[in-house]
């Protein structure tokens, strides 16, 4: 529904000649060579419509909602897409109201980062982020939003299993999870975990490129010619010889700042087909264990656990994958996203 009055977390900006550029030059990018110069001169007197310029900052799909609730304005009047926009004209994006979607539950939400558009929190061991039927961290979520009137649905942007611990991301709008998602999808949302798997890693860095699917009991991935390719890059930082396992890897002090540029590691490629694959499992009573520092490139089930089974190091205490029992939950850690604010450009790193 429609609403007259700005509220915190609406966005608000005016058309800057820039804009209007960045619409040309798409524009342009679409013409064949032999027309471009014509298309040159004709583009300063070719109007720019709102659409063209929302689509140079937010996925289209995330705006049909919008626009179709009359929530975006230029100059304070109700816009449609196809409305001529000029430099200096106020755009005006209303963030929709909505009913909270899972039942409120009280718990003690451990918070890293939140600003108008995202919540992080740090997930402990032992719940699922969103399972049917039992208590989850949505239900937590959900009574954070009741609490601090965040009259919104629980978006979660990324998944951890019930045992993993750290960064979960949750989205306030479904704009946020559309652009958030988009940068997901190129890579310029990082994901990182530090993990403890058994034996001793020999390589001090490498990338994990294989395809995984479910296997045929439902309950396991595996690495199969069949499934989806994944990208699981890692670097070791420490080797021991020895047991017993150190848990600090759950015990990172958290923080946040500002990264001035990417902070991605340098990783050789990986060629997949002249490359033997040990599947023996290491016993790590035996053969010690490695702390691995691991950026994950794609977001599929278990890839992390899959990924370093597959090549003979399952995470430590991971006996779906093949580990020797410890009696404690493996070791993974969601350690720290790093993402461009979708307000002022900035790069963010938040650490759990």
């Amino acid at each position: 529904m429609a609403r007259k009055t700005h509220r915190p977390d609406d966005i608000l900006w005016t058309v800057t000649a820039a804009d209007l550029e960045a619409v040309h030059t798409n524009k342009l990018a679409l013409v064949q060579p032999s027309k471009k110069q014509e298309a040159v001169k004709m583009s300063d007197t070719v109007d720019v419509s709102l659409g063209e310029v929302l689509d140079t900052r937010y996925p289209r799909k995330s705006l049909v909602k919008l626009f179709e609730e009359k929530l975006i304005h230029i100059n304070g009047h109700k816009a449609a897409p196809k409305d001529v926009i000029s430099e200096g004209d106020e755009i005006w994006i209303a963030m929709a109201k909505e009913k909270i979607d899972h039942e409120p539950i009280e718990m003690d939400l451990h918070i890293l980062y939140e600003d108008d558009d995202l919540l992080i929190v740090d997930k402990s061991s032992g719940m699922t982020v969103n399972s049917k039927d039992q208590v989850s961290l949505a239900n937590g979520v959900a009574y954070y939003f009741k609490e601090h009137s965040i009259k919104r649905k629980v978006r979660f942007l990324n998944r951890l299993d019930r045992d993993t611990t750290g960064c979960i991301v949750i989205a306030k709008s479904g704009l946020a999870q559309s652009l958030y998602q988009q940068q997901m999808d190129d890579n310029t949302f990082e994901k990182w975990y530090m993990a403890t798997v058994e034996g001793i890693v020999e390589a001090d860095e490498d990338s994990l490129v294989f395809p995984m699917d479910r296997s045929a009991d439902g309950i396991h991935y595996e690495v199969n010619p069949k499934g989806k390719e994944t990208r699981t890059d890692y670097s070791v930082l420490c080797r021991h010889q020895s047991q017993p396992v150190d848990n600090s890897v759950n015990k990172s002090p958290n923080s946040v700042d500002r990264a001035s540029k990417n902070v991605d590691i340098e990783l050789p490629n990986v060629d997949k087909s002249g490359r033997n694959v040990d599947k023996s499992v290491h016993n790590s009573q035996e053969c010690g264990y490695t702390e691995v520092l691991v950026r994950l490139y794609t977001g599929k089930t278990h890839q992390i656990r899959v990924a370093f089974s597959h090549i003979g190091h399952p995470l430590v205490g991971d006996t779906l994958y093949g580990a020797q029992p410890t009696g404690q939950p493996f070791q993974l850690r969601a350690q720290k996203v790093v993402f461009t604010h979708m307000r002022t450009g900035e790069r963010i790193t938040v650490t759990a």
